[in-house]
């Protein structure tokens, strides 16, 4: 995890070399970008709606994942080496290989997002592309247990919060910060109750099965 965080900083260096040097455009000034994408390969809105297709890309993207994890062979060991990569060994299983195909399939995921970013929102690529999605997406996953089908309303969630945050800042005069420490909330709470889980009846699931 941590080798695959530190690989993201690479991946923007080179992405900003690129776009300030070989693929940028000469009518660019202060703001350093790729040629701006033809209208016939921009991604429109869905229509009756003010959110482009990525939203339906997305949750195709969760619902295929779903599948892969729950319903293949693969994902199956995958799930394995995931909660224990020392059983998966004892088991057989390749670890390596396993843990090589997932993060290049996630890689897949993060490059068709900023694809639909490019082609939706900024019409062209530019230094804003590094946002920081990525760390919000590791919110996600946590938030929704790693539940490729969960990820979808969690995901939604956070992105209201996200799209809402200026809104929200200027009709209530709160800091730039606002939306960061409201997502640091959820994740905190989501930590503590992972903390009580067990603990007492109204955070054990399996206790309310027992008394109904």
């Amino acid at each position: 995890t941590i080798s695959s965080l530190l690989m993201a900083y690479i991946a923007i260096a080179l992405m900003n070399h690129l776009v300030e040097g070989p693929l940028r455009d000469p009518a660019s000034l202060n703001k350093p970008s790729t040629e701006p994408l033809a209208d016939i390969y921009r991604v429109g809105d869905i229509p009756g709606m003010e959110v482009h297709w990525g939203l339906v890309v997305g949750i195709l993207a969760c619902v295929l994942s779903w599948l892969l994890i729950e319903k293949t062979r693969w994902g199956f060991a995958a799930r394995i080496a995931g909660g224990n990569v020392r059983a998966a060994q004892v088991q057989g299983l390749a670890v390596g290989p396993l843990i090589v195909g997932f993060t290049a399939l996630a890689g897949g995921f993060a490059g068709l997002a900023g694809m639909l970013e490019v082609a939706a929102v900024q019409g062209s690529a530019n230094g804003s592309l590094a946002a920081g999605y990525g760390y919000t997406g590791i919110l996600v996953a946590f938030l929704a247990r790693h539940n490729p089908l969960a990820i979808i309303p969690v995901a939604i969630l956070l992105g209201g919060i996200d799209a809402s945050g200026g809104l929200i800042q200027r009709r209530m005069d709160l800091p730039d910060a606002t939306v960061l420490v409201l997502q640091g909330m959820l994740f905190v709470v989501i930590l503590f109750s992972e903390t009580l889980y067990g603990r007492f009846k109204l955070f054990n699931p399996d206790l309310w099965q027992g008394s109904t």
